[in-house]
């Protein structure tokens, strides 16, 4: 070896202590500073470290900063360690990637960062990212998939019973609260790893507070099936949730993102995207709700003390508390209400302001609200009629078919998880950093 070579070798060994606060070894140690990790008998190089760093930094929304490298290390190298036992198992069974498999999958990461899939490459090599590192990540998801299916697909019977037992649920579930969730899953069998997964997923909740995707995060750091659609887990009935994550997910409001829940598998953090009321097995309505609106109002002036507002709540509550229906209504609106009392229309529910949206999709016909103050007094509503729209036939066929898929795409992602920790505990693992 030149002395030129041993000299660029050594300012390579220096840029990788000061990315990673690895400590410099000596010279007879120079050959294990190249090997982050050995996994059966092949090596996860530093080099490949610092790679999916930089991947997960750009995708996920992380400063790229020493501290951050730092961090992320331990979480990269664990699941560069997983992907490796996943391609060496996939492709003893004989597995492979195919170039348009591959194209799917870098088509639906462009398109979360919301690129055209042709300036993909282009952005990695941009931000120093070297676009290989994004293809092994996408092989080893897209092996881990085939083995899964091909392993477990014919072992997961799905019984007419148990369809049936959810389509009654479904039915029955109508009128009650639905969420759209996403997840991310890191799991750990040990103590000591169930602490490290906390801590990170801590570092993760941080980020996504500061702005970071959480789609992004998940595609890059959940250990989930899931991880593929950004850690999407669709619209769920609370009897559907696991009894470990259901009273979180109950407990979020929409748009949240849960704290670290730790289970018997892992940690999940959950980001509940949206809540909505369930319809059911009744298909999409043709066209939105309509109500019409009539109002108390009591007048005040906008720079009226908070205990004069207060009054007229109270008056207004004494005027309606008692009322049933609009025609009794209307009369103590044109008694004691401002000439704004009276009939208001009759609207299309999506178009009226969300404020009163919030007060009127609940309430009964013929019931008034409670009193609301607003910058010009106090005001009841109460709903004197509600024109529901038609719903769409549902197809009953597709829905058993759509259950189906549901089960068994939860006993494989359950199937997976398991067979990766087997795999795991059997593999010859040496971290060396």
């Amino acid at each position: 070896m030149t002395t030129t070579m041993i000299n660029k070798m050594w300012k390579f060994i220096f840029l990788i202590s000061i990315l990673f606060g690895f400590p410099l070894a000596s010279a007879s140690a120079q050959q294990p500073l190249g090997i982050a990790a050995t996994v059966n008998d092949e090596m996860i190089s530093v080099l490949d470290l610092q790679s999916r760093i930089a991947l997960v930094a750009g995708f996920s929304g992380f400063k790229n900063t020493p501290e951050t490298q730092n961090r992320l290390a331990p979480q990269v190298i664990q699941t560069l360690i997983n992907e490796r036992i996943q391609i060496q198992e996939a492709k003893r069974l004989g597995l492979s990637a195919l170039k348009n498999e591959l194209d799917v999958e870098r088509a639906s990461i462009a398109r979360q960062i919301k690129l055209d899939p042709s300036q993909l490459t282009g952005a990695l090599e941009s931000n120093g990212i070297d676009p290989t590192t994004l293809t092994d990540q996408l092989e080893a998801r897209i092996l881990w998939a085939k083995l899964v299916r091909s392993k477990y697909s014919r072992t997961v019977v799905v019984g007419d019973e148990e369809i049936d037992e959810i389509i009654e649920d479904v039915r029955a579930s109508k009128g009650k609260p639905e969420y759209l969730i996403s997840e991310i899953f890191l799991t750990g069998d040990t103590p000591e790893k169930a602490e490290e997964n906390k801590n990170l997923a801590a570092r993760l909740i941080q980020q996504i507070k500061e702005g970071a995707n959480f789609s992004a995060i998940a595609n890059n750091f959940s250990q989930s099936l899931t991880a593929q659609a950004g850690g999407n887990l669709g619209w769920n009935q609370a009897s559907k949730i696991g009894a470990d994550i259901r009273s979180t997910v109950e407990s979020l409001e929409a748009g949240a993102v849960s704290v670290p829940v730790q289970t018997e598998d892992g940690v999940y953090i959950i980001h509940l995207r949206a809540k909505r009321v369930s319809r059911g097995l009744d298909g999409p309505p043709q066209g939105p709700t309509k109500v019409t609106l009539h109002q108390l109002h009591l007048a005040a002036n906008p720079n009226s003390p908070p205990a004069l507002l207060e009054g007229l709540k109270n008056r207004a509550l004494n005027l309606t508390s008692n009322i049933q229906g609009c025609q009794a209504f209307d009369e103590v609106a044109k008694q004691h209400g401002s000439p704004l009392s009276g009939e208001l229309g009759t609207f299309e529910v999506d178009k009226i302001s969300k404020n009163m949206q919030t007060i009127v999709v609940g309430l009964e016909v013929g019931n008034p609200s409670a009193p609301q103050i607003t910058g010009d007094g106090v005001l009841v509503l109460m709903v004197c009629a509600r024109e529901a729209p038609e719903v769409t036939p549902v197809d009953m066929e597709k829905v058993r078919e759509n259950v189906r898929n549901q089960i068994f795409s939860e006993q494989i992602n359950l199937s997976a998880r398991r067979h990766l920790r087997d795999l795991r505990r059997a593999a010859f693992i040496d971290i060396r950093l």
